[in-house]
């Protein structure tokens, strides 16, 4: 059996405000969907997705969130370090570190979110 990549799904204590975030600050094109039980905040391409889905409802070991976790590493490719950095100031957005490559701010669920240029 030959598993195939699908996607990575991020458990948030309020989507909502998680997709905005991810919307304002990186540009990602999230959008609602599943039904009245159960809705998220989703982006596909070529088939991956990356999801954002409220931990209580996702799964009971999901459940309270865990922001203290070091293991998740999301990174976004950014052309202007500077300017990024405006945008990150300008939303309010917590500022964790900056290096000569990588600008890293946290989420709202807590986790550390990296934007370089390289």
């Amino acid at each position: 059996m030959t598993a195939r990549f699908r996607g990575v799904f991020l458990t948030c204590q309020d989507s909502v405000r998680t997709a905005a975030f991810y919307r304002d600050l990186a540009g990602v094109p999230l959008e609602e969907a599943g039904n009245d039980e159960c809705t998220y905040y989703v982006l596909e391409i070529d088939g991956i997705q990356i999801a954002l889905h409220d931990a209580q409802a996702f799964a009971d070991y999901s459940f309270p969130p865990n922001s203290e976790s070091n293991l998740t590493h999301l990174y976004f490719r950014i052309e202007d370090q500077q300017a990024f950095l405006e945008d990150v100031r300008s939303l309010g957005a917590p500022l964790v570190d900056v290096d000569d490559v990588v600008v890293t701010v946290q989420d709202p669920d807590g986790r550390k979110v990296m934007f370089g240029t390289a």
